[in-house]
């Protein structure tokens, strides 16, 4: 049978949908605000992105005559994770850069209360210096970037494991 499975159409929605979720849950840690770690809400986050992943790929491989290689896991993966990065990280740096501007302030204070917590004898000298690091990792465009570089990293380990275990070779090649 010939194989009619696109990897662009798979990406495609999935990972709208994966930019979807990412945007609804910087807006719903926003309005919540949810300046510290929740783990609840990490781990709800973490099962519904491999749940994105896992309908893209199982979708990719039912159109696929039920076939799947690892490699061609991990490439609907990573596109999703792409589309759905890129999307998220777009509207990371908006939110980071008009809607929630005193973000880094906000940062660089809990980062500075830390320092003096776990370093009471840091000098002024070194104190400043240490700042100026946080305050350049707590821009918009950082914050967007990194958001990009940790989907598509996420992605790929996902991808792997879900290309590991619903893998199915076509018998016929």
């Amino acid at each position: 049978m010939k194989n009619t499975a696109s990897i662009q159409s798979t990406a495609g929605t999935y990972g709208v949908i994966l930019g979807v979720f990412g945007i609804a849950l910087l807006i719903l840690t926003y309005v919540l605000n949810l300046q510290e770690s929740n783990l609840y809400l990490s781990i709800a986050s973490i099962l519904i992105t491999v749940f994105i992943y896992f309908y893209g790929i199982k979708n990719y491989k039912q159109d696929n005559n039920g076939f799947l290689k690892l490699g061609q896991a991990l490439k609907v993966g990573l596109a999703i994770a792409a589309i759905g990065g890129l999307i998220g990280a777009i509207y990371a740096f908006v939110h980071y850069s008009f809607i929630y501007p005193e973000f880094q302030e906000i940062a660089l204070e809990t980062s500075k209360t830390a320092m003096m917590e776990s370093q009471p004898n840091m000098s002024d000298e070194q104190m400043n210096q240490a700042l100026e690091m946080s305050k350049m990792f707590t821009t918009p465009f950082w914050m967007a970037t990194m958001s990009l570089i940790g989907t598509l990293f996420m992605g790929f380990i996902i991808s792997l494991i879900l290309g590991l275990v619903m893998k199915k070779d076509n018998p016929v090649h």
